[in-house]
């Protein structure tokens, strides 16, 4: 995990934990995943075939894995509502390139449209912008993901580009649309709120 970011954030209604992946944690995690549905989870580009595990085992494993693919300079936020776990946001920090990039982001199906994604988003825009001093925040998604790129609209990334079958699931091919929202957007749009 990188220093960058504290270990638990606020957000009004949410707590974002950076979680050790250990058996405690992932039976956790495995009970508020196990009723879900893999086919809710299609857009998420992993080694594994979906992100909804069949067992606690399973589960350390895929959170060992985000663990490795944010180290050494990213860090993953386990997503909590009342006290249950509802999702995971994963960013990566190249700071020679002053960007944070928002890698993942998934919620559970019976959390979302409520608004999570883009709460605990602004959170983290802030600390970013603010307090480390980033220029640019980026992130992407696949083209078919219409839910994803209206959050990236909604929270005031600008489209980029699309790269032409750029991500494999499932044997199939994908475009991915890639966003950017710099230092000087988020004062503009910050300016316009006030």
């Amino acid at each position: 995990m990188i220093k960058f970011f504290p270990k638990n954030l606020r957000t009004e209604r949410l707590v974002l934990k950076q979680l050790e992946p250990n058996m405690q944690n992932a039976k956790m995690i495995y009970n508020a995943l196990k009723n879900e549905r893999p086919s809710d989870y299609k857009y998420e580009p992993l080694v594994q075939k979906n992100i909804v595990p069949k067992s606690v085992n399973e589960t350390l494993r895929l959170m060992k894995q985000y663990a490795n693919w944010a180290t050494p300079h990213g860090c993953v936020f386990y997503m909590f509502y009342k006290n249950q776990f509802i999702g995971v946001r994963r960013l990566l920090f190249f700071q020679e390139a002053s960007t944070i990039k928002f890698a993942t982001v998934w919620i559970v199906s019976a959390a979302r449209r409520k608004g999570f994604a883009e709460e605990s988003f602004r959170l983290l825009e802030d600390i970013a912008f603010n307090k480390l001093k980033v220029n640019r925040l980026s992130r992407g998604n696949i083209k078919d993901n219409k839910a994803s790129a209206k959050l990236a609209e909604k929270t005031g990334f600008i489209l980029d580009g699309i790269g032409r079958q750029t991500v494999i699931l499932d044997g199939h091919f994908y475009d991915l649309m890639m966003w950017s929202k710099l230092h000087t957007d988020y004062l503009k749009e910050r300016k316009r709120k006030h």
